[in-house]
């Protein structure tokens, strides 16, 4: 099940960082690894998101949430914990600018709530394969996104 999570937050995460976010991290200023440096980096930063996505699930079944509503409920409110706290105390020992910061407890918040969500469906079925092709569909269409995106010229691709 966690696979399934993490599957789905990555490609929301897809969207975010090479989309929504995507000139603002590349005019990060010195807090931001160079786009090219940063691409290399992205497994570690999978990794952490595979670390998030095991305590969702488990959270998720150890409050037996079992709806998708009570899930994006969850969501929010730990994404808003997390995500507010983390970026908060960032903002206030780095060089990152506000709005870097607001991005990162944006995407926090994002990805917690759709690991939440994801994870409360699982746990009411009794198979997932139908979850399965719709996380697959979900991270598709994501992809899709941030090609037209990129091709358009809306947002920066990484250049070396």
């Amino acid at each position: 099940m966690a696979l399934i999570v993490w599957l789905a937050m990555l490609g929301l995460d897809f969207v975010l960082g090479g989309g929504l976010f995507a000139g603002l991290y590349r005019d990060g200023g010195t807090f931001i690894l160079a786009p090219a440096d940063a691409f290399r980096r992205i497994p570690i930063g999978y990794l952490a998101f595979l670390i998030v996505a095991m305590t969702i699930v488990e959270i998720t079944h150890r409050l037996s949430l079992s709806r998708m509503r009570d899930g994006i409920r969850f969501g929010v409110l730990a994404g808003a914990v997390f995500g507010g706290t983390w970026s908060l105390s960032l903002y206030s020992i780095a060089t990152l600018s506000a709005g870097i910061a607001l991005a990162f407890a944006v995407t926090w918040i994002v990805l917690i709530t759709i690991g939440a969500a994801v994870a409360a469906a699982a746990v009411a079925r009794t198979s997932l394969r139908g979850l399965v092709f719709r996380v697959i569909a979900l991270d598709v269409v994501c992809v899709a996104v941030v090609i037209t995106l990129q091709s358009a010229g809306v947002v920066p691709t990484v250049t070396s």
